[in-house]
């Protein structure tokens, strides 16, 4: 591990453990079943950690090799953390088809334009590349996920503490990512080339944080999963269903539907 600082190593090792403890707590409490990818996204972190460090003995910390393969192995987890987050939107929406609808359209449409603008200005060199391009998925994907949220709160669906817990983190990591990207960045310009080590300490630290209360989270057991409603049961359970389920979800949800499906309704 030549080239990286005692205490960044030491928060390396502290966030390994935590991410192997997350994983146990899914395997224990039977989690996994019910989170298939988001238990492959935290895995696929314990595997990159342990591909990096053997990396980083054999090649250093600054040599193009590590950096080809630290990068490429970041963009493997940074996908499945958008189809991990994918999975809890849908877990949350899945009884509301015509809500669930918009709701991935609104998390495509804002990750795609907002990382396409953010790619812009990439073409200045391999380092420059991406910072941009890792702060622009961050940006992107932080953007789409609060979208979707305000989309949930606004029509008061409930969710469940755990995936509360789950979504926030996401959206926590991605804030504290785009942070470091930008200061890295105005380093960068004004000619602090060398800003990895406060990169790693920030992003670091921010992800020890949301696995600790990912930790804490998934302790609890997770609701059972919700059955898809067909159109004439959704209709009926929307009247039955708690006063945060109000007229204007109910109405949304039908047009929605409608929208989305329009062949169910003329059958």
């Amino acid at each position: 591990m030549a080239g990286l600082a005692k205490y960044i190593q030491w928060l390396w090792v502290l966030s390994v453990a935590l991410q192997v403890l997350v994983c146990s707590v899914l395997f224990f409490r039977g989690n996994y079943r019910r989170l298939p990818i988001f238990t492959a996204y935290v895995l696929s972190n314990v595997c990159q950690a342990a591909a990096l460090y053997v990396t980083y003995n054999l090649y250093g910390f600054r040599t193009e090799a590590s950096i080809a393969i630290g990068w490429s192995s970041q963009g493997a987890t940074q996908l499945l953390r958008v189809v991990a987050t994918t999975e809890v939107m849908h877990l949350i929406l899945k009884p509301y088809r015509g809500i669930w609808g918009l709701g991935w359209r609104v998390l495509a449409v804002a990750f795609g334009v907002v990382f396409t603008v953010s790619l812009i200005d990439s073409g200045r060199g391999l380092q420059w590349t991406i910072g941009l391009a890792d702060r622009g998925f961050h940006l992107a994907f932080g953007i789409a996920l609060v979208a979707c949220l305000l989309l949930v709160k606004y029509y008061r669906v409930p969710i469940h503490p755990v995936y509360k817990a789950l979504l926030g983190g996401f959206c926590f990591y991605s804030c504290a990512a785009v942070l470091a990207n930008t200061v890295g960045r105005i380093l960068y310009q004004k000619g602090y080339g060398d800003f990895g080590m406060g990169w790693q300490l920030v992003t670091m630290g921010a992800y020890m944080g949301v696995l600790l209360v990912w930790l804490v989270a998934l302790r609890t057991p997770l609701p059972q999963p919700a059955r898809e409603l067909t159109f004439p049961e959704a209709e009926r359970a929307y009247w039955e269903m708690s006063p945060l389920i109000n007229e204007r979800l109910r109405l949304l949800n039908k047009r929605l539907d409608n929208f989305w499906n329009p062949e169910v309704t003329q059958s």
